[in-house]
């Protein structure tokens, strides 16, 4: 008997507000925004005693950086032909966009920012950045739940849940019960979501940082941890993801078998195994703001 069920496609918007068209992927994207801007700053100012503004200004500057780079990632990666046809889609920076693009570019920004600033704690804004940058992946990859944008292949070819509900002797549900029914418009069919998956393992990310981000730890902590974790999940999850040809938008291309994400993880674990032999054994960090302090507790009642 089958325990679960497949989950129904979810549609919000688009809204129209007088001339404009909302959709729902620019509404999460802009909240992930806001909510990195805000506890980012708050983050800033606990641990290294800097005014907020200075940790915003420095996150815009993150951010409007990898979001270019991200651009230019995908089109390059993603979307060749394109290209050829029209070298100035470059520049179209409010077209395609890749994940992992933004995390290289966000990493390039981090360098270009530590280069004009060399006095500066250049760990403790690194964790700074590491420590947040979760908040707004969650609410991007949220958006990208909604808008079908990272199809997956059939999810009645799952083979390792195919073998489950075989040993299960029909005991869970025939098909993975996170697979989602996608509109027609999508390519249609049951599959695997995975803007949905990813929304799922930042959201897990997030509580873990939380978590561990309640008292101080080791300079650069999250500066290899968050490499270590993402890694290995998205360079799996992308097995997963539908090829070209295979529906009408958002299949991933292959250079030897594996995405361009895939190799972007890969040089995620390398990092994050190079940062953890590096910096393992620092310091704990020293707050500006002490956990015990009654401004600290003070925050932490107001959060």
């Amino acid at each position: 008997m089958n325990i679960l069920g497949v989950l129904p496609h979810p549609d919000f918007g688009p809204w129209e507000l007088g001339p404009l068209e909302i959709h729902s992927f620019g509404v999460t994207i802009a909240v992930g925004l806001l909510l990195v801007l805000i506890f980012s700053g708050r983050r800033g100012r606990r641990t290294m005693g800097v005014e907020e503004e200075r940790v915003h200004n420095f996150a815009i500057w993150i951010v409007i950086f990898s979001w270019c780079f991200s651009h230019v990632f995908a089109v390059l990666f993603y979307s060749p032909d394109e290209l050829l046809h029209d070298p100035l889609i470059l520049f179209k920076v409010w077209g395609e966009i890749s994940s992992v693009g933004g995390m290289l570019g966000g990493a390039i920004a981090l360098l270009i920012w530590m280069k004009r600033n060399p006095n500066e704690d250049h760990l403790a804004w690194a964790d700074v950045t590491m420590w947040a940058l979760p908040i707004g992946f969650l609410f991007g990859r949220i958006g990208c739940t909604f808008a079908y944008d990272h199809p997956g292949q059939e999810a009645a070819d799952f083979g390792l849940w195919n073998w489950v509900y075989e040993v299960s002797g029909g005991a869970v549900a025939e098909v993975f019960p996170l697979a989602m029914e996608f509109p027609e418009r999508w390519g249609g069919g049951i599959r695997h979501n995975l803007g949905f998956y990813e929304a799922i393992i930042w959201a897990g990310i997030v509580v873990v940082f939380v978590i561990l981000g309640r008292k101080p730890r080791r300079r650069g902590l999250y500066l290899w941890l968050l490499p270590l974790i993402y890694g290995p999940l998205r360079f799996f999850l992308d097995f997963l993801r539908a090829h070209p040809g295979e529906v009408s938008f958002g299949g991933d291309p292959r250079y030897l078998g594996l995405t361009p994400a895939q190799y972007t993880s890969l040089a995620f674990i390398a990092l994050g195994i190079y940062g953890w032999t590096k910096l393992k054994d620092n310091p704990v960090q020293k707050w500006a703001i002490h956990g015990d302090s009654d401004e600290a507790k003070s925050e932490n009642t107001k959060d």
